[in-house]
């Protein structure tokens, strides 16, 4: 049984999936994922869109559709009698699950190590006690849980391993795509929930706006990278209540779904949400500016509680600032607009990132074990 929430954690159950079937042909999956995952043979019981929620303003809107799930989700577990729970990222709602999966005597497994470095740290003892195995993404994370008795594994982040664009592939996805000569591609990426793409899209609009009315005309191409889980009624539901410059500017835009890792091989520069696209990004070696926007209380109760410098996954793991984070106020179109600007126009900007995000992906790309090692480990622990 897998539980995953978004679209990074479609991306890494499917991953899993697709390497563990090789290695187990008959191995029976079930439980939530998106359609990568489904496309590995996976019975999923819902939309992973349900449980993927951040904020506690909107857990609690969402309150009772998760709670439904939860019970439906332990209803399955105490049914099919899985071998094995493997709980992706969702940290709050899988441990929970967890929970129950140990009172059944059900092996668990979570990957997506919960930021225990950033807030919450009293949450390693509770987690040694109610986990089998930890798979962590950075090998940072690994020294939070030090004495605590539970085996945590580096397993290498999936994106660090991809193999870099060439020079020729970028210019043939700019070709693709309509793009000519000397024309500069931005790329928009909102988030893949639908809350942050309330929050999130009409803000990055208008800053692409101000970005090409700064811009020679027709040097300036904007697109929006779609995630899987997202349609078009959705995006523009988000930006009807925008400025009508806004709105305006929005039916320009051209927008793509499913080829996000394209789409920033092909870009000089991007507007990211904070989240697993900013890593993305950057180990392809797109430079960017990362901005976030949640509802107001969650931000007052998050930022004392929170106790690390940055929230952009990129800085996060180099130590320091690599890309500008505009958060909650700071989030505006005009300082989003100038950062691409810098990006696009003063060229010493864009190459200190490129050159930290080398350095990025050199750290990620060796795990201790692969996460399909460790996993298929615990299988034939379990008789298989």
């Amino acid at each position: 049984m897998m539980v995953a929430g978004e679209a990074s954690g479609d991306h890494l159950g499917a991953a899993l999936l697709a390497d563990l079937r090789q290695r187990f042909p008959d191995l029976e999956s079930f439980g939530v994922g998106g359609v990568r995952m489904i496309a590995q043979g996976f019975d999923s019981c819902c939309d992973l869109n349900e449980l993927s929620v951040i904020g506690l303003v909107e857990v609690v809107r969402r309150l009772p559709r998760l709670v439904a799930r939860h019970r439906q989700l332990v209803a399955m577990m105490e049914t099919r009698r899985p071998d094995l729970l493997i709980t992706i990222d969702l940290p709050d709602f899988n441990f929970r699950l967890a929970r129950q999966a140990k009172r059944l005597g059900i092996t668990r497994i979570h990957y997506v190590g919960p930021q225990v470095w950033a807030w919450r740290s009293g949450r390693v003892t509770q987690l040694a006690g109610l986990l089998d195995q930890l798979l962590v993404l950075f090998p940072f994370e690994v020294e939070s849980y030090t004495g605590s008795g539970l085996p945590v594994t580096f397993v290498g982040h999936p994106l660090a391993t991809r193999p870099l664009p060439s020079e020729a592939e970028r210019q043939e996805i700019r070709r693709e795509l309509g793009l000519v000569a000397g024309e500069r591609l931005v790329l928009l990426l909102p988030g893949s929930r639908l809350g942050e793409i309330r929050r999130h899209l009409g803000v990055m609009v208008d800053a692409a706006r101000r970005v090409v009315d700064k811009c020679e005309p027709d040097t300036v191409r904007v697109l929006l990278a779609v995630a899987d889980t997202l349609d078009r009624t959705s995006l523009e539901a988000s930006i009807a209540e925008e400025s009508f410059e806004t709105r305006a500017f929005f039916d320009r835009i051209g927008w793509r779904q499913g080829m996000t890792g394209r789409l920033l091989a092909a870009a000089d520069a991007a507007m990211a949400a904070s989240g697993t696209v900013t890593l993305e990004a950057a180990l392809i070696g797109t430079p960017m500016t990362v901005m976030y926007r949640v509802n107001r209380l969650t931000y007052e109760i998050g930022r004392r509680v929170i106790r690390v410098a940055h929230i952009a996954l990129p800085n996060l793991v180099a130590g320091r600032t690599l890309v500008p984070e505009r958060i909650q106020q700071e989030a505006t179109p005009e300082r989003l607009a100038g950062d691409i600007l810098a990006l696009l126009e003063d060229g010493v900007s864009a190459r200190a990132q490129r050159l930290g995000f080398a350095e990025l992906r050199t750290r990620l790309a060796v795990p201790e074990r692969p996460a399909g090692d460790v996993v298929a480990g615990s299988l034939r622990a379990l008789g298989f």
